[in-house]
This record gives structure tokens, sequence and C-alpha cells, in this order.
């Protein structure tokens, strides 16, 4: 590791030094060919591999070429689930075989970043213009805005699909001096893009959200029909042995992978979910069932933020099945919320408050996240299950990552930076616009407020309310006090105690501590015995 480490940082080296040196030269311009033509590299990100990248319809396949870059860094991958790894490297090489067999001309290479594949590419062809498609994530653009500098050359920079909104819409869309809300905006989309509206322009079934609607608990006798995974093809099979042998050490396991990796397999997802799993989501979305990772969620995250989906297409389904009487209306609403609503606010909220919000810390909690994160060792059932189906496969549904392992990580006091970057490795879905608003802002409450209205703290019985894992857990869920008490309930009130002079009057939390001040010495006493039991079985590895 070390050895590949310095590998890394002298090839990074040189990379940047034959940059200047083109530079200082004047090879930076653009050199046409003898009949006047300049050749174009279309070069793509792992996340970006569609046909629907804007300017692609000016490709010439006469003369132009797709680039594609498989990154390779060490560093990159370190502590990282082996299914995001083998989840971009398919999708690089399923897409390179799509555009070979309709007449593009493809190179696909591999080296330690993007970059770095761009700049050993055109040393070898420097007679080329580049195309390429600005990514939301600040790291990749920031990368992006360095190399450009050292090429000096001709450089076009299309901001990348996927989403509904400009980026550039979202500073007048989120105004500084504003506090910032989804259900404004979301409202706002549903009217722009006319969705679930009727003739008088007002939502369908007289109500814009049925969230309400969407928190029932799934009893035991109700199943839920198992997602249409494609099977996996032989590129996919090669890259999987491929990850097995030059990356050994992640996280997870490379058999047990899943997730489509091109857009038809991930379209054929997305119509069984539809057709046979999208009537019982809108029930069943916040519920949580012991070794049922998958429920009734559509598991299309990934397709989705990896391009392989285009999500107002995904939307008009959706849409459809209501219309065609294959769903309900609290089913198919809270779907389109999550893609129309929620996936454009949060992109919105880290385009308008990056770099600065990576290192948001609003409680100043500097606890060291806990191994049981990287490995489900913990007697708590819920954090368990969560932990393990993720490691089995590199997924788990909103409400396990939001009030399972982020409020955990809240009421434990986790340093921010360590949660969000646990997030970031081990989801196959994870993006850094898609993590850091996420989880620093909704889960975790890091940046005081930005992007919700209060924490999503909550005592053992939320748990309770929306799961069975309290069945079958080593703690009970009914007691508040001791060794044998769900760590949950003390730690909660211990968080309300840490942060009263904030919340005490908040208008949505205030019933709470009318109970916490109306405990009696003993009970307040207890408490602080339980919770320093807790920390202490935490440090020793015995929670």
């Amino acid at each position: 590791m070390i050895n590949s480490l310095i590998m890394t940082q002298i090839d990074r080296f040189w990379t940047v030094l034959r940059g200047l040196y083109r530079v200082i030269l004047g090879k930076q311009s653009i050199i046409e060919k003898k009949g006047g033509d300049v050749m174009t590299v279309y070069a793509y990100m792992a996340h970006q591999c569609s046909l629907r990248q804007p300017g692609i319809d000016h490709f010439d396949p006469g003369q132009d070429r797709i680039l594609l870059v498989e990154e390779t860094d060490p560093a990159l991958w370190a502590e990282s689930h082996c299914h995001r790894l083998i989840h971009q490297w398919s999708i690089i090489r399923h897409f390179e075989q799509d555009v070979k067999d309709k007449g593009f001309p493809v190179t696909r290479m591999q080296a330690p970043a993007f970059t770095d594949g761009l700049e050993r590419f055109l040393d070898k062809s420097p007679d080329q213009d580049v195309q390429l498609f600005w990514p939301t994530d600040y790291k990749s653009r920031e990368a992006l805005s360095e190399w450009k500098q050292t090429f000096g050359g001709s450089v076009r920079i299309a901001e990348e699909t996927g989403f509904l909104i400009p980026g550039k819409e979202w500073r007048s869309l989120l105004k500084p001096d504003k506090r910032w809300k989804l259900d404004p905006i979301y409202r706002s989309f549903r009217k722009r893009f006319d969705v679930l509206m009727n003739e008088e322009n007002q939502p369908v079934g007289g109500k814009w959200s049925y969230d309400q609607d969407n928190r029932k608990k799934a009893p035991d006798h109700v199943t839920f029909p198992p997602p249409c995974f494609p099977e996996r093809s032989a590129i996919t099979e090669d890259v999987i042995q491929e990850v097995k042998e030059q990356y050994p050490d992640l996280y997870g396991n490379p058999d047990s992978f899943e997730q489509p990796v091109t857009a038809r397999d991930a379209e054929a997802l997305a119509d069984h979910f539809i057709a046979h799993r999208l009537a019982s989501f809108g029930d069943y979305q916040d519920a949580m069932r012991p070794k049922d990772v998958y429920m009734s969620h559509s598991l299309l995250s990934a397709a989705l933020n990896h391009s392989l989906l285009d999500p107002l297409s995904l939307i008009r389904k959706a849409e459809q099945a209501y219309h065609d009487g294959l769903a309900p209306l609290n089913a198919v609403e809270g779907f389109i919320r999550q893609i129309l609503g929620w996936r454009e606010y949060i992109r919105g909220v880290y385009l308008n408050t990056m770099p600065s919000y990576k290192d948001v810390n609003h409680f100043g909690h500097t606890r060291d996240l806990p191994t049981f994160f990287w490995d489900g060792n913990t007697k708590m059932a819920c954090v368990s299950d969560a932990v393990t189906s993720l490691l089995e496969t590199g997924y788990t549904h909103h409400i396990q990552r939001l009030m399972i392992l982020g409020n955990l990580s809240t009421l434990l006091g986790i340093e921010p930076k360590q949660v969000s970057d646990w997030f970031y490795t081990m989801y196959t879905d994870a993006l850094d616009w898609v993590v850091l608003p996420n989880v620093l802002g909704m889960a975790l409450f890091a940046d005081g407020g930005t992007m919700s209205t209060k924490p999503y703290a909550a005592s053992g019985k939320y748990v309770e309310r929306m799961s069975t894992y309290c069945k079958t857990c080593a703690y009970n869920v009914k007691d508040k006090y001791g060794e044998n008490a769900c760590p949950l309930n003390s730690l909660y009130w211990n968080f309300l105690e840490r942060n009263q002079d904030e919340f005490r009057e908040h208008p949505r939390m205030k019933v709470m501590y009318k109970h916490l001040d109306n405990r009696s010495d003993e009970d307040r006493e207890r408490q602080e015995h339980t919770v320093s039991s807790i920390f202490h079985r935490l440090k020793t590895g015995h929670l």
C-alpha cells in the first residue's frame, strides 16, 4: 500500500511537470488537421457515462473520440466498500461496449485519478480539443479547474446532465438571507414540470405531500415482491475478479454485487419497481425489518446518481402509474418527492454552501466513529442489522441511514466528518454532493439548521414504532436506565440536556423538555450513570 501511494504521488508530479512543459513551449494551442477540422475528445467521469450528456450530438465519429478513465488511486478506495468500485468500473466498461457498438471511437484507460488519465491521453495525442462535463462534486471541479490551468488548451465544459434544475438557478432559489425549506421549492417544481397537477393547477388529491401517510409499520404477514436485479454480465464478472485481486482489503462481499450497470438494466429495474413494488412503497417507506433491507424501496438511487436513468422520465412513469391505477397517490407522490423534491434540493444546498459545508460541526462533536460501523459487531439489533446489510449489499434505505445510523452518531457525539466520510466510502449510490447535505445537514444537524428545521434525534421508541428490531434485541427498549436498557433512550435525554439552550424553546421540541423537567432527582442520577456506562462500553467495544 505504501509503495502504491508513493508511485501515485510520483505519477502526479510528472503529470503536473508535463503540463507546465507544454504550456512553456506553447504546445497548448489547438492543432488543426490538414483539412482544418479540430479533433475533440469527450472525456467522461464514471458517474457521467451516458449519451445524454450535452454536446455529444456534435460528435464526429470520423475524427472525435470518447475517453473513459478508471480511477485506481489506492487512497481513493481506502476503507471503501468493494461494490462502489465494482459499480463504477463496470458502468465504464459497459458504456465502452455500448458506444463501440454505436460506432463511436473510444479509449478506456486506468489512471490514479481522472485528470491523470486526461493528461496521459493528451500527451500521446496532443492535437485535440477537449469536451468535459462539469460535475456537481466540488473536489472533482477543483481537480478539473487545476488541470485546465496547466493544460492551457481549448477546453469546453458543459454542465453534466442528470438533474432537472440547472446549477446556476440555485443561487436565486436558495437566497442567503432566508431560511431554506424544501416544501415551497418542491411545490414550485411540481407546477413548473406539471407533475401530479390538475386542470386548476392544484395538486392532484388536494395535498402537496402525503408524508403523514407514509409512516406505517410493516406487519409480519406483509410480504414485498423482490427487486428485479439484472443477471451479471461477463464484463461485470471480470471486474469483480479484478477488484478481488487488486483491492483484496475492501469492505463488503464482491460476489453479492447486484446493481444495474447499464441504462437498459436500470430501466428494467425501474419498470419492475413501478409495476410490482411502488404500490406498497407509500405505506411502508419508513418501516424497517431485520434481514429485509430492500422491502418496497426502488433501489434506483445508484442508477440515477450515475446517469443510467433520466429523472424526469422516471417521474413521468411513476405519475402514469397513478393515473393507470397501478399505485395509490401516497406511494406515487412519496416516490416523486424523493426525486423532484429532495434530490434536487440537496444538490442546491451543496452548490450554495461548498466548500465550507464539508467542515460544519454545529455541536462541536469530536468522538471517533465506533468500530461496529465497519463490522456490525454490536448488541444493538437495529445498528447491527443496518451495518451487516450494508456490508452485504452496499445499500440501506433512507430511514436506516437517518434514524438508525445518523441518529446514533448524533446522540453519541461522533465527529461529523468521520460520519460523512464513512457514508461516502460505504454506499454504492454515494457521491459527494449526495452525502454531505444528507448526512451533515439532515442526519446530524451539523450545519445548525441550514437545510432542516430540527435535529432528527430520537429515542428507542421511534425504532420500536417503525420496526421489529426491538423484539430480538439484547437491550430492552422499555427500560430507560441500566445496562440492559436501550442505549438510545438515555442518550436521547442526554442530547436534549446538552443542547437545551438551543432547543428548549423550539416549537417542535418544547414538549420533550417538559418530560425532561418532570424527571425525579433519582431518575436524573440513574440516567447519568447509564450514559457513563454506555460510553465506557463504547470505548471497550462492548456496546
